[in-house]
């Protein structure tokens, strides 16, 4: 039996990157019938019947008007989405040609809030770094159990990673590269000198956006810790393993977050490493 993914013989299978989001969009899923337009089942009663492609509504906030915060934004299509969050193209509502990024978060229970609510005061504090994605406003929807999160924050149209894929076979220059190293280590350095210092805890190409200034930004800020310490405690050790696990990514985490049984201390240096 092959071990590829179900979903890597489709050529149409898109992944996206914005703002902190690594989100995998698939559309169509049902690629080899493109002539006919429809879908083949197979059904107990009905052994080879065809379904015709259902017609997609627009969903959450595309399209609406909504207040966050000091701005009043009109919504249009989505950027990028995830399984709890999405971020859309957003317009001034008075000034047309100020264009934002909105992200939208849906917070489930008291962690995921608290989460959301770590992420804009750790870009509160890093607010007019010319390196790191400026937050412009923010606000939060209760809507009883359920809570939502809004970020406006300044659009950024290119990431690294759209950068790294549209230059083919060719090469950076040298300059290039080190600009682009420059600026995140400016980024990095920032967070670094605050007290106590903050840890990223998830550098990655996906989280370099190029700015309207030229200039490299780091984004997503929801995986940051300033709880630096060695974990000894089995218990600790437990809470900290599913932390990672679930809020930094496996091919850029650290030595020291891997095996915590090593017992070796777990700071801002995680980033230095990565």
């Amino acid at each position: 039996m092959s071990s590829r993914s179900p979903l890597s013989q489709y050529p149409n299978q898109q992944t996206a990157f914005f703002l902190g989001i690594g989100a995998k969009k698939v559309r169509d899923l049902y690629l080899p019938f493109p002539p006919s337009g429809r879908v083949l089942l197979v059904g107990p009663r009905d052994m080879w019947r065809f379904k015709p492609f259902p017609h997609k509504e627009p969903t959450g906030l595309e399209g609406r008007t909504i207040d966050v915060g000091h701005l009043k934004v009109h919504i249009h299509g989505i950027i990028a989405e995830g399984g709890f969050s999405c971020v859309y193209l957003a317009r001034d509502a008075v000034n047309v040609s100020k264009q934002y990024a909105l992200k939208h978060i849906f917070c489930n229970d008291e962690e995921s809030l608290q989460l959301v609510m770590k992420e804009i005061s750790v870009m509160k504090s890093l607010r007019g770094h010319p390196n790191v994605v400026k937050l412009l406003d923010h606000g939060i929807l209760d809507s009883g159990r359920l809570k939502e999160a809004l970020l406006v924050m300044e659009f950024c149209e290119k990431s690294l990673v759209s950068v790294l894929d549209s230059r083919g076979a060719g090469y950076f220059e040298e300059t290039q590269i080190l600009s682009i190293f420059r600026d995140i280590c400016n980024a990095v350095f920032a967070m670094h000198s605050q007290s106590p210092p903050i840890a990223h805890r998830d550098l990655k190409v996906e989280n370099l956006l190029l700015g309207s200034d030229g200039k490299w930004k780091l984004c997503d800020f929801g995986s940051t810790s300033t709880n630096h310490k060695r974990f000894e405690k089995p218990e600790e050790m437990g809470i900290e393993e599913d932390n990672i696990r679930k809020h930094t990514t496996p091919a850029y985490r650290a030595p020291e977050m891997w095996d915590l049984f090593l017992k070796e201390r777990i700071s801002e240096k995680v980033d230095i490493w990565v």
